[in-house]
């Protein structure tokens, strides 16, 4: 073999007998092999030899994205046709030349256009939306995305004949087999054409009615603290006001003066009113003054400032982007800046207002002091709450730090605080020591909100003797829209509306046509497993949810935040079971599918022996994608099957197995039983009710179900034994882009050619690629041996002065070059920083003295001038310690020792401590040899 092919051949050893094929560097890709045979004979086989459950996986695969295109799509338009209704003219035939030769026939209607604007930008995509003054386009990239061209900015429109389907797509399955696998899929699909079937009814508004959005309005104003409210029927309640009691000693009281005197100033957008706006200006600040003396003497805490943790800060600010808080709150730039000021809650100047450790406390559990649920618990540990304080807290100036308070409790202006705190009747919203709650003391004092004058008060937006509140044109006319029905008496499904966007459920799931992710903060709703799709990283649905999930469970979703989605990084939040309890039955009550005939049988124990059967890989390969009993799948973490009969209802799974994409349009599960026709004609003889009862009967046993088959996969292992091996695949930490080594002598090592560093260094056995190779390429190498490093990212060498600021890209300045092989296939990397050639090379060795294996890298470098200013990174860690003059102990673990000719120095960074080496090329090449032994 040519030493310089990057392809090298491995020795598995695994529990089964297999063979390796390593092809040569010119061979043909995949989709050009299948193309050079013959279309009978592809059809033929796939038919033959196919098998469809396998397909019906693959179907699923991110790298495919069948299920992305051929997916429900936005408002019933998909980006690419329904394979579920295929038309009566297609053929076998016809389903393979589509996937070979997807330009060759492009169905009417699924055409893709190419717009040229007059500042030469080209956008191509399937036309979805145009009128005289618009043309929207949905382009073929990962979120499939809608874009808006205004007519006035086209230069010209064309037609394309190409397909946005990708013309070498089928190169992404392993080889033919998988490929005759797909087309047996397909064909069965074409062959059970799925019938239309009632889905969940469910409250669907295009958006939330101006009556019931005024219904909101008027819980979350507390109206009813003045007006009594004997005409509203809605179970939604009151939003109450801050319990004054924890307020006083976590909140600062300058800030707390002037939020008083001037609430609608201060914080744009609050709900609480300025109850003063008769006053004059002084009497308003002696007002504040006084009720600001009040409040603090509530409590014998005393407030206090803490500087910002930088590193802490940095931290939160990736939690506040991708728990759920941007969700409401406006997602925040690099300067701290809202970008979405205008359609989010408003936080305010809350670095004037907290201290960090109270504002801790507030993060950890809002409930305690803001019982209503508004502002949910989002199960924030200890040390998140930290970390997203400090983020909050560092937007008050460069320092990230402000003067101490130097506020003295005066007990006189304290006194007549009490009194003006009376007098103004804060105790109508607020509670606090000394004053009843407001729902069983402050009485309303004013007329019913049915005989409210709405031209003088409240709603006028006029100053007088009633509170102000900022009320936007929108929010006055929906509370007019809800006062002018007399009866204000709200159906089932109006309740569950108001609910859900009083404590803006909607901002995160859809139910019917009400919410949804909005396209601003889409971006922001993040994945731990991209392999899943939408489904991995969007909350799911709302609708039907009362027919889907058994009320004790949705109580547990409901009180405690029960989540069965550890991928999905947004949380489910807690708002207080007392807020949402309703819910339970009013999903229930206004959720119904058709019912459904549930098979009999006479013997439970062979039943469920046939759902153990169906579930594994002998029989629907279920277990291929799903979790079982916290073990993942070697393909997804896709729901674990263990407690899906305790959470699901069984009508509502019998619905689902039949047609997943009708009740769950984000799922890439796949249908087993296409237009109620069984893959598996040869189980239970392929009668589809008493398969999906075999499977349910399986999974009502819960954690005492049996195992099912290919769940233990035993693990694979590659050896280097006279030469080095190489696996380029995905590694964790790395990604796609990570090269593995294996050396004769067992030590290891990953390269990272993203980021162009050494990311990993082990001893002992190599690497396990099961986790690749048994799930279709989605997973991750796992390295076997022990004593494993973890290097940080970002590339090894770098400008000393500037260096690139790390995140997740490729350095802009770096660029991976290749490698080559030695005799013994061992590589020497290439890349290129700047101007700056590097040959980068690792070499097992034997120690003489000790016997013991190491690694000797040579790192040459080459610049067609002298430079220096260079800094390059030998390791890094938690701990760096030196050993001698050019010997440093890394974690306690591994130790790096340094040529004569450099020297190493330990530098801080936000995760630990980096070895790095000052470089300077004044002929080249310069040569860096560093020795890593365990």
């Amino acid at each position: 073999m040519n030493r310089f092919v990057s392809v090298t051949c491995i020795v598995i050893v695994m529990s089964a007998a297999g063979s390796v094929h390593c092809p040569s560097a010119n061979a043909q890709s995949l989709t050009q092999t299948l193309k050079s045979e013959s279309l009978d004979t592809l059809t033929r086989e796939a038919r033959e030899k196919g098998n469809a459950i396998r397909g019906a996986i693959l179907f699923t695969q991110q790298n495919l994205a069948c299920t992305k295109c051929h997916g429900p799509g936005v408002d019933g338009k998909r980006f690419a046709p329904d394979l579920t209704v295929m038309p009566d003219d297609v053929t076998d035939a016809h389903l393979v030349e589509s996937l070979l030769l997807p330009s060759k026939t492009i169905r009417k209607g699924y055409e893709s256009i190419t717009v040229l604007t007059n500042a030469g930008k080209v956008v191509t995509g399937r036309l979805m939306e145009q009128d005289a003054d618009s043309v929207t386009l949905q382009v073929p990239s990962f979120e499939l995305p809608r874009i808006t061209i205004n007519r006035d900015d086209i230069d010209t429109i064309s037609p394309n004949i190409i397909s946005p389907m990708p013309d070498n797509l089928m190169d992404q399955v392993k080889d033919r087999s998988q490929f005759l696998d797909l087309v047996r899929y397909l064909m069965e699909l074409n062959e059970t054409k799925r019938k239309d079937v009632a889905v969940a009814k469910s409250a669907s508004h295009q958006s939330i009615r101006p009556e019931l959005f005024g219904e909101v309005l008027i819980k979350e104003f507390n109206c009813a603290a003045c007006h009594s409210d004997d005409a509203a029927q809605s179970q939604l309640t009151a939003k109450s006001a801050p319990l004054l009691s924890w307020s006083a000693g976590r909140i600062s009281p300058e800030h707390l003066a002037r939020f008083i005197a001037d609430p609608l100033h201060v914080k744009p957008g609050t709900t609480m009113p300025d109850v003063m706006r008769s006053l004059n200006d002084d009497e308003r600040q002696a007002a504040a003054t006084e009720i600001t003396h009040y409040l603090v003497s509530l409590s014998d805490r005393s407030f206090a400032t803490t500087p910002v943790d930088a590193a802490a800060a940095q931290r939160g600010g990736e939690l506040f982007h991708t728990v759920g808080c941007v969700a409401c709150h406006s997602p925040r730039d690099e300067s701290h800046v809202e970008t979405l000021a205008e359609s989010s809650v408003p936080l305010g100047p809350i670095a004037d207002k907290y201290s960090t450790s109270g504002l801790v406390e507030f993060l950890k559990d809002p409930l305690q002091s803001r019982p209503s649920g508004r502002m949910p618990q989002m199960k924030l540990t200890h040390w998140e709450a930290t970390d997203i304080a400090n983020y909050l807290m560092s937007d008050h100036d460069e320092q990230g730090a402000r003067s101490e308070s130097s506020f003295d409790l005066n007990q006189s202006l304290a006194k007549a605080g009490k009194t003006r705190f009376d007098k103004l009747r804060c105790a109508a919203c607020h509670s606090s020591p000394g004053h009843s709650s407001p729902s069983s003391g402050a009485k309303p004092t004013s007329l019913p909100l049915a005989e409210v004058n709405r031209n003088n008060g409240c709603l006028s937006g006029q100053s007088g003797p009633w509170p102000m509140f900022d009320l936007s044109p929108d929010q006055t006319a929906a509370i007019q829209s809800a006062l002018d029905n007399p009866q204000r008496k709200l159906s089932t499904p109006d309740q569950v509306a108001v609910t859900l966007t009083a404590f803006r459920c909607v901002n995160c799931h859809q139910r019917g046509e009400l919410g949804g992710v909005s396209d601003e903060r889409n971006p922001h709703f993040q994945t731990a497993d991209p392999n899943l799709g939408p489904q991995g990283r969007i909350p799911p649905t709302l609708t039907g949810i009362g027919a889907k999930l058994n009320p004790q469970w949705m109580r547990q979703v409901l009180a405690s935040g029960r989540a069965i989605r550890p991928y999905v990084l947004t949380r489910m939040p807690q708002f207080g079971i007392n807020n949402v309890a309703h819910l339970v039955d009013d999903f229930a009550e206004t959720d119904q599918l058709p019912e459904v005939q549930y098979a009999d049988f006479q013997d439970e124990t062979e039943i469920k022996k046939v759902g153990t059967e169906l579930v594994g890989t002998s029989g629907l390969n279920c277990i291929v994608c799903h979790t079982f009993q916290l073990q993942k799948s070697a393909n997804m973490p896709a729901v674990d099957l263990t407690e899906m009969a305790e959470r699901l209802q069984k009508k509502w799974f019998y619905h689902y197995m039949r047609d997943p994409q009708r009740l769950s349009p984000n799922t890439i599960m796949p249908s087993f039983w296409p237009g109620g026709r069984s893959l598996r004609a040869d189980i239970l003889d392929g009668d589809t009710n008493l398969q999906i009862e075999a499977v349910w009967q399986y999974l009502l046993d819960g954690r005492q179900a049996r195992t099912p088959r290919g769940l233990i996969n035993e693990p694979l292992e590659l050896l280097a034994t006279d030469e080095a091996v190489m696996l380029r695949r995905s590694y964790p930490g790395i990604g796609k882009r990570g090269i593995g080594v294996g050396y004769p002598l067992g030590v290891n090592i990953a390269f990272d050619a993203e980021q162009m560093r050494l990311a990993m260094i082990w001893k002992g056995k190599f690497a396990d690629p099961g986790g690749v190779w048994r799930s279709q390429g989605h997973g991750n190498v796992r390295p076997l041996g022990d004593s494993l490093m973890n290097f940080a990212k970002g590339p090894d060498l770098d400008d000393a002065e500037r260096p690139w600021q790390v995140d997740e890209q490729r350095p802009p300045d770096h660029h991976f070059g290749g490698y080559s092989l030695d005799e013994k296939m061992r590589p020497e990397f290439r890349y290129r920083f700047a101007e700056v050639d590097v040959h980068d090379r690792f070499v097992d060795t034997v120690d003489e003295a000790s016997g013991q294996p190491y690694l000797r890298r040579v790192v040459s470098l080459t610049a067609k001038s002298a430079r220096g200013g260079l800094a390059f990174r030998a390791a890094s860690g938690k701990s760096i310690v030196q050993v001698d003059e050019r010997k440093f102990r890394v974690d306690d673990r591994l130790t790096v020792q340094i040529d004569q000719d450099h020297d190493g120095k330990i530098a801080e960074t936000t995760d630990g401590q980096q070895l790095t080496i000052p470089l300077a090329i004044e002929q080249s090449p310069t040569e860096l040899t560093l020795e890593y032994r365990w």
